[in-house]
């Protein structure tokens, strides 16, 4: 009997390898130790990628005790398609590659059904793209990257490389895939909304899937995937940097043996830091980012200088248009300081006295990084509005908006109970700053869209905003997909600001509105009440209402309130550092003014790179700490 391995596939999720009784005991238990965990007997099932990322070795073992393989259909698909996508990106790595020809580019679209005239920087972009295998684009939110996707996916059908298209996308972006293919196709793919557990129209050419549902969906959709040559598009693909470690990146992960082609599309790669770049690189070209980045990117502490070192060495696989390319007027950043003073100023010393107390625990909890997230959260409170402080019980917004006249606050007692009745005796300044210049701008005919990270902040300013008719976006106002007859929908809202003179205001959180949604040509005016760490947030925000599309000339101001002496400031300085690193990667200065708050699952307000600027605030090592300075 000749020695024999037998590996077969399951479709992409699963490779199986059995042995035949000729095979050496000390080949198979090479075999186990690699794939499985050295106890199979005759039969290994192991996951696709696990097995593609570490097959290297199997060649040499094989010869080396004179044992075959034989290959079912599917397994020789497998690997042949991941050796040659190996090749292809090494090949790429090393000498970069050659854009498609312009001429080439717009032949090709012309014996299709696209028809939408695109800007040149997107058909740079484009020929670029269509040069590559699989691929990025990292171009700033606003830059059309819906549109280039659409004319790739249409290049690529006519190509006969592809022929059906699934983007995963947040919920709020399905309106603009859905908007943008009428206008840039002749005849327009039938689009569907996989948003419930009915069944996938036959009909359908492009389906859209929002990020939580790609789990539950998973099965379903592979089985449309794989009628024919699917392109795979994950829009805001830093929403699944998590990886295998997170539902939805190891959906997207696991999608990814079934394309044809594949392509990220972020602003935002590295929201957070370098290795976010780890789970956006291995969807691209699976179990390879590990190759694509150095070790260094995962070090606790990278060295100095090692974001362009990052960047140079993964720039051939991306594109990326910057604001400049746009053409667009930069915006006008500012920061309006607040001091630190009365009944906000005790409350906010205590509340630091008392987590710098706890600051050993911490330290060595497993979970500080969770239980740090909670006091970053409590500090912001603090610093904006500590009337959100108290817990327990329903909060009711009327009886918590500040009230007129104010009471004196008592010479002694006890702060809980000043906590309590904080709206009783002071106006939060910033809130005060806010609703001044709203009424401002309002006068001007100008609209303003107001971030905050707190639903609370957001009904009570409803409250003090109420003349002006504001418009309301946080995570319990549902999509009309999710929304009960009576419930007032994101889409309801989203309508009335653009639509009514009267609504002059839009409250919004980043967790609901940060990404797919478009309101710059209504808008031109955003501030920002409070923010936390989280830098992918702040480079999503702005570019809501600066964008392609906009008058190139239109006045575009941003503006940032932050309390003096508070974790606002200690925010501040370490979103400005981490644009500058994310710029440094995508040779983007831009980046550092054109940006603000983003995450996989909008749950975590501070990194693990954070952890030391957050420690250094609660020990009152950054009291002259000021905001970053802006160009």
């Amino acid at each position: 009997m000749t020695p024999t391995l037998s590996i077969s596939a399951d479709g992409a999720f699963e490779v199986t390898v059995r042995r035949n009784a000729a095979v050496p005991e000390v080949l198979w238990s090479k075999v186990t130790t690699e794939w499985g965990d050295g106890t199979a007997s005759s039969t290994l099932r192991v996951p696709a990628d696990r097995f593609l990322s570490n097959i290297e070795w199997l060649p040499e073992y094989c010869r080396r005790f004179n044992t075959g393989v034989e290959w079912s259909d599917g397994a020789r698909v497998l690997v042949g398609r991941a050796v040659e996508e190996r090749g292809a990106l090494q090949a790429t790595l090393d000498n970069g590659i050659t854009a498609v020809p312009e001429a080439e580019v717009a032949s090709r679209l012309s014996q299709g059904r696209f028809k939408r005239d695109l800007h040149p920087f997107q058909l740079r972009d484009l020929g670029k793209l269509l040069a590559l295998r699989n691929g990025a684009n990292f171009s700033v939110p606003g830059a059309g990257k819906t549109t280039v996707t659409y004319a790739l996916y249409e290049a690529e059908r006519q190509a006969q490389k592809v022929d059906r298209l699934v983007v995963v996308a947040p919920l709020s972006a399905f309106e603009a895939w859905t908007d943008e293919a009428e206008v840039c196709f002749h005849t327009v793919p039938a689009i569907h909304r996989l948003t419930t557990v009915g069944l996938i129209p036959a009909s359908a050419e492009v389906l859209l899937v929002n990020y939580q549902r790609l789990h539950r969906a998973y099965r379903k959709l592979v089985e449309w995937a794989q009628g024919g040559r699917c392109h795979v598009v994950l829009d805001e693909a830093h929403r699944m940097k998590k990886g295998w470690s997170g539902q939805w990146g190891r959906a997207s992960l696991n999608l990814a043996y079934f394309a044809a082609r594949r392509d990220v599309l972020t602003g935002t790669p590295a929201p957070q830091a370098l290795k976010d770049l780890d789970a956006i690189l291995d969807f691209a070209w699976p179990t390879q980012a590990r190759r694509i980045l150095s070790a260094s990117v995962f070090q606790r502490s990278p060295p100095q200088g090692l974001a362009s070192q990052t960047g140079a060495r993964i720039r051939p696989l991306f594109v990326r248009t910057t604001k400049s390319d746009l053409g667009l007027r930069r915006p006008e950043i500012s920061v309006v300081e607040h001091q630190l003073q009365g009944l906000q100023s005790e409350i906010y010393t205590a509340l630091r006295n008392q987590y710098a107390g706890q600051l050993a625990l911490a330290r060595s909890d497993r979970n500080r990084l969770a239980r740090m997230g909670q006091v970053t959260m409590y500090l912001l409170e603090a610093a904006t509005n500590p009337g959100l402080l108290p817990v327990g019980g329903p909060f009711d917004p009327r009886a918590n908006a500040p009230r007129f006249p104010l009471l004196e606050v008592p010479k002694e007692g006890d702060l809980a109970q000043l906590i309590e009745r904080y709206h009783k005796h002071e106006v939060p300044p910033k809130f005060a700053t806010l609703a001044s210049m709203v009424r401002a701008n309002a006068e001007q005919g100008r609209k303003t869209l107001v971030w905050t990270n707190f639903i609370k902040n957001i009904e009570t300013l409803e409250v003090m905003l109420a003349g002006m008719k504001p418009a309301i976006i946080h995570g319990g106002v549902p999509w009309e997909g999710s929304a009960s007859r009576r419930q007032r929908t994101r889409e309801q809202e989203l309508h009335r600001f653009r639509t009514e003179d009267a609504c002059s205001v839009l409250l919004a959180n980043p967790a609901a509105t940060s990404e797919g949604i478009s309101l710059h040509k209504t808008c031109h005016d955003a501030i920002y009440l409070d923010r936390t760490f989280n830098a992918g947030h702040y480079l999503q925000s702005i570019d809501r209402i600066h964008r392609l599309g906009m008058d190139p000339n239109e006045e575009t101001r941003i503006t940032i309130l932050a309390t003096l002496g508070t974790v606002d400031v200690t925010v501040d300085n370490r979103v400005e550092a981490k644009a500058m690193s994310l710029g440094a990667i995508l040779s983007d200065d831009d980046i550092r003014t054109m940006a603000l708050p983003d995450d996989v699952d909008y749950k975590e307000a501070i990194a693990e790179e954070d952890l030391p600027a957050l420690f250094a605030h609660l020990r009152g090592e950054d009291a002259e700490l000021r905001p970053a300075p802006r160009p």
